[in-house]
């Protein structure tokens, strides 16, 4: 179901090309995560994601965040090929953008920032504290527009939203033994926002 009835017909082979990307890349940062865990000294509880790409085998880690990087682009693009000309469409577009944008900075950062003066890990910070409210905003702005004529997607953008405000908080203020775990859970949380809207832009592709 369309989100506008002004919205005009979608390019089947763009919009299937966007969602199937939107899968892959949604769960490749975990597909990525449990292999450079399994093969390296991480510890699942009290070591971040970052610590793992920062590791001896961080290139397995930076690939999963540039394949997720690339599928929030896709997102991005998919979700502007059905635009309805609501404002807060585009809003949830910018920040589907502005997250890939941000993901390959901390990709490209862990591996190169190191070169220069003291490891960067504060930049580093910096560029994780922008996750936050595009996580955030993003589903809220698309559940805005979606809850009339797909209310479940609604839903789970808003559950997606909440969990990761709650998790990612709970995360920065954990002690460094467990603080690992629910970053993890809060990159689950993000999942109940892109697979969902990569699986219904793939239903739009016969619709």
């Amino acid at each position: 179901m369309a989100i506008s009835e002004n919205q005009t017909r979608p390019e089947p082979l763009l919009l299937y090309t966007c969602a199937i990307l939107g899968i892959v890349g949604s769960l490749a940062p975990t597909v990525t995560l449990v292999w450079g865990g399994l093969i390296s000294q991480h510890d699942f509880l009290a070591d971040t994601i970052s610590d793992l790409g920062r590791g001896q085998h961080g290139v397995i880690m930076d690939t999963g965040f540039f394949i997720n990087a690339a599928s929030l682009l896709g997102l991005a693009l998919g979700s502007a090929n059905l635009h309805g000309g609501r404002k807060l469409w585009t809003g949830a577009i910018l920040c589907l953008s502005l997250l890939a944008l941000n993901i390959v900075a901390i990709g490209l950062w862990d591996a190169f920032g190191r070169t220069a003066q003291g490891d960067g890990r504060s930049v580093h910070t910096w560029l994780t504290f922008g996750l936050g409210p595009l996580y955030l905003v993003g589903p809220l702005l698309m559940a805005s527009v979606m809850r009339q004529g797909q209310p479940r997607l609604a839903i789970a953008f808003v559950v997606s939203a909440v969990l990761w405000v709650i998790l990612a908080t709970i995360f920065k203020l954990s002690p460094d033994d467990v603080d690992g775990l629910f970053e993890k859970l809060a990159v689950a949380a993000t999942l109940i926002w892109t697979l969902p809207l990569s699986w219904w832009m793939l239903q739009q592709v016969d619709g």
